[in-house]
């Protein structure tokens, strides 16, 4: 299977179940597939990680919802189009569970606040110990640019230390600060389809500290935590 061909035909079903007319030119995917996310996004279907029904709502039992204002999709309505973060958050899920052997109760995409938004849509993709402590947040983003952006702003705010939005030289990602300081995860797994970045979390006592690591440690280092 072929995932571009296969996002086309799901956008024509979309755009079909929602009374549309489905552009000459099919869906526009910017930036174009990675073959990891392919790879991936692919076998999670192969695996029945996920699947999705004919409006574009994403099913899953890795995806816990928060009422129907707060649906996982990888399809906008208004109008139709490909949420891109989204499709590359599913096949890092996928990732997670059959390349790096995390279990399926491990690996949730879960609602954030609305002052910790993440992404379109608003989820988090975060693996849990079984004593539902974050052992890796996982942000998505569009480029590797962006995820350089991510972690200059990240790096600048925990220098700062604790401070409020509204004093923050770089509001677009302080939300971000805000939620590792809160949420304090082991590990943050930065991820775009060109590329990715891991930093090692502490903030036990004084400022949020960010180190940056070569690559994503083993299930088994993290489960020794």
């Amino acid at each position: 299977m072929d995932l571009e061909r296969w996002l086309q035909a799901a956008f024509a079903r979309l755009c079909e179940a929602l009374g549309q007319r489905a552009p000459l030119s099919g869906i526009r995917i910017s930036p174009p597939l990675a073959e990891w996310e392919a790879k991936f996004f692919l076998l999670g279907l192969q695996e029945s990680l996920f699947g999705m029904d004919a409006r574009g709502r994403i099913e899953s039992e890795l995806v816990h919802e928060a009422g129907e204002q707060n649906v996982y999709r990888i399809f906008s309505h208004e109008p139709p189009r490909l949420v891109r973060e989204n499709l590359c958050q599913l096949a890092t899920a996928a990732r997670l569970i059959l390349e790096y052997g995390w279990l399926k109760r491990h690996v949730t995409l879960e609602p954030s606040r609305p002052e910790h938004r993440a992404t379109a849509d608003g989820f988090d993709l975060l693996v849990r110990s079984a004593t539902a402590s974050i052992l890796i947040w996982v942000e998505v983003r569009r480029t590797a640019v962006e995820l350089e952006k991510l972690m200059a702003d990240l790096q600048a705010c925990s220098r700062r230390g604790r401070h409020a939005h509204e004093d923050c030289g770089f509001p677009q990602n302080h939300p971000r600060h805000e939620f590792c300081v809160s949420s304090q995860p082991a590990y943050l797994w930065a991820v775009a389809p060109d590329g990715e970045i891991c930093l090692a979390v502490r903030c036990q006592e004084g400022p949020l500290e960010l180190e940056a690591l070569s690559s994503l440690p083993p299930r088994s280092l993290l489960e020794m935590r």
